[in-house]
């Protein structure tokens, strides 16, 4: 008996379940009736679209809808079901998302427990994930704005009406639906688009030369967003951001909501002038969005200009230590056949003068005659010394004419090697339009250091330009060993032998204030963009103090020692060292050193201005970007992987 009655209580709970689930699962849907999402959506289109007035973005920012299916779901799962309530127990929730017109819609199914009641109930929940900016991230919030429940199973036998157990229970999944709203707003999916607040820019990476100090002050350039807009279509997430130098405030973040309920025609009237109006502001400051990428975020090149103008306003003082290259050269020295007078070749006649003895020495002696005081003094001449002194003479006017006639020898035989030479050289002029009278050797080396003052640089827009005032000084010394060494008849009418000078010169440039406009390329060195900037050669004139030539031709001992100062018009220096040139054949920059007087260029250091590629982070996750230049904007992207 006991077995049939329990088998029939259970029977009974059967049709009474089948009876009853119906007006239970009314009761409980009518607790939890849809809230519009078409009414938040034209909400968020309408404050969308009033900040596309006077909207000038720098920034834009798209999410693809893939990879917000790949962590959102994940996310309202893991809260969901993590809900710890003692009167409900989530067994399972499946979410599924799909965009449009301005929403992300949240649906799934779920299973939940009410142990308390012995009850399990399966069911369909919806929600929208509402979209915001802060700074550099896109917060992605969602909330549940329905619940129906599809079935219900007793487990026992209900103690309770079907009426009031649906009072008892809609309290619970209406708090189960706020703790998760409070769970996942406490807690938004977040995806940071990594262009920060501020950007600093380093000198030392731009300028890669050890030898080059630079003096300039700290960089760094702040930028807050003024306003954005976003948008939510059917590929993802889109977002634009105005920027400004200095932190905005008293910021409305108001929404002002529309009071009356809105249709479908009417929000799809007024998200299309949105959305193209939107397209059209996008499209003027950046590239098309490339739905193949996972995360992309555009910088404007104006932004950028301004950002690099304003880091580069103030001047850059750039010390940097140079070296002269040793240039070494030995070139022979050759005059015109026209300028060598054969005739010089004569030398003077020189003999030895005669030196013979002196033969007029005093004979005569004074004698005393008689007795003094009768005596007188006489004068006689020594018989012995008058004749000495005639062989003296008899001898030195031998040797007179001995000299006369060894002198007169070797007149005629200088004057007949003098005419030798003439014809020698007459020969030997004829026969080359150039003659090589020496060899002009030297070595010329020096070092300094210049100071280069970049006055605010300025970029262009479209960042394929730069605008460089700069000027300048130079200070410099210069080492010269010059050398002049004899060949042939270079004996003659060159130098008698070998001549060496050597020269400490110093070399001042001041370099006046140039504008310099110059073109900027980009390239790519692994990870990182440069922009490539080339300055170019600054063109000078200096003077070289002393002239290192200029003391050569000066110098006491040259115009003495070679007589090829005897062709050179030394009374105007400048003519001088002219006309000693022209009988070297020297290289440009060479006989520019030696002169004294050179007209060159000092090149300024290629620098760089790296761009790093920024990390977009999901919830902590990060993901590197690539970057690519594009004709409005430099664009970092994420790839789908």
């Amino acid at each position: 008996m006991k077995n049939y009655l329990t088998r029939a209580l259970g029977l009974l709970s059967v049709l009474l379940f089948l009876c009853s689930c119906t007006p239970l699962k009314t009761a409980l849907n009518k607790k939890f009736p849809p809230i519009s999402p078409i009414d938040q959506q034209y909400i968020s289109v309408e404050k969308n679209l009033s900040e596309l007035t006077d909207f000038k973005p720098h920034i834009g920012a798209h999410v693809n809808k893939d990879i917000i299916v790949q962590y959102l779901p994940k996310e309202i799962k893991r809260v969901t079901e993590g809900i710890n309530d003692e009167n409900i127990i989530v067994q399972n929730v499946n979410p599924k998302l799909s965009f449009d017109q301005q929403g992300i819609f949240i649906e799934a199914d779920f299973s939940v427990k009410f142990p308390k009641y012995e009850i399990e109930a399966k069911g369909n929940f919806l929600g929208v994930t509402a979209i915001s900016t802060q700074a550099d991230s896109l917060y992605l919030r969602s909330a549940l704005t329905s619940l129906k429940i599809e079935s219900i199973k007793f487990l026992k036998h209900p103690k309770i009406s079907q009426k009031a157990l649906a009072k008892l229970i809609a309290p619970i999944l209406k708090n189960y639906i706020n703790n998760i709203n409070g769970q996942i707003f406490k807690k938004p999916t977040i995806v940071d688009i990594g262009w920060g607040d501020s950007y600093k820019l380093s000198l030392k990476e731009m300028f890669k030369n050890p030898d080059t100090e630079i003096i300039a002050d700290s960089i760094k350039v702040s930028r807050f967003v003024k306003k954005s807009s976003g948008r939510i279509q059917s590929d993802g997430i889109s977002v634009m951001a105005e920027l400004v130098k200095d932190k905005p405030t008293n910021v409305n973040t108001t929404v002002t909501s529309s009071i009356s309920p809105r249709t479908n025609s009417e929000l799809s009237k007024i998200f299309k002038v949105f959305n193209e109006k939107y397209n059209d502001i996008w499209l003027s400051v950046f590239e098309p969005i490339d739905i193949k990428s996972s995360i992309t975020a555009h910088i404007s090149k104006a932004e950028i200009s301004s950002i690099f103008n304003e880091a580069f306003s103030k001047p850059i003082i750039l010390k940097q230590n140079f070296i002269i290259p040793q240039t070494a050269f030995n070139e022979k020295l050759e005059v015109k056949r026209g300028d060598i007078n054969c005739q010089k070749v004569r030398t003077d006649f020189k003999y030895p003068d005669f030196k013979g003895d002196r033969c007029d020495w005093d004979c005569m002696h004074t004698i005393t005659v008689g007795v003094c005081p009768f005596c007188r003094r006489v004068r006689l001449e020594d018989p012995v010394c008058a004749a000495t002194r005639r062989a003296c003479k008899i001898r030195v006017e031998a040797e007179r004419v001995a000299w006369q006639v060894a002198r007169e020898t070797a007149r005629i035989a200088h004057q007949a090697e003098n005419e030798a030479k003439v014809v020698a050289c007459n020969v030997w002029r004829e026969t080359l339009d150039f003659l090589a009278l020496g060899r002009f050797k030297g070595e010329i080396s020096g070092d300094g250091k210049a100071f280069i003052n970049l006055q605010s640089l300025s970029f262009n827009q479209e960042l394929s330009e730069i605008t460089i005032p700069y000027s300048g000084y130079v200070d410099a010394t210069l080492q010269s060993n010059l050398e002049l060494k004899p060949v042939d008849l270079g004996h003659i009418f060159f130098c008698f032998s070998d001549y060496d000078k050597k020269v400490t010169s110093d070399i001042d440039i001041n370099i006046p204030q140039v504008v310099s406009k110059i073109s900027i390329n980009s390239a790519r060195e692994g990870e990182n963009l440069l922009l490539n900037i080339k300055p170019g050669n600054i063109s000078y004139h200096a003077s070289i103090n002393p002239s290192p030539l200029h003391s050569l031709l000066l110098d006491p001992r040259f115009q003495i020692q070679c007589p090829i100062s005897l062709l050179l018009t030394l009374a105007q220096i400048g003519v001088a060292a002219g006309e000693f040139l022209n009988m070297v054949k020297l290289a440009p920059e060479q006989k520019l050193l030696l002169l004294g007087q050179t007209n060159g260029s000092y090149p300024i250091d290629n620098f760089q201005i790296p761009i790093k590629p920024i990390e977009f982070k999901i919830n902590g996750e990060q993901k590197k970007s690539l970057i690519f230049w594009n004709s409005k904007s430099i664009q970092f992207t994420y790839l789908k992987p």
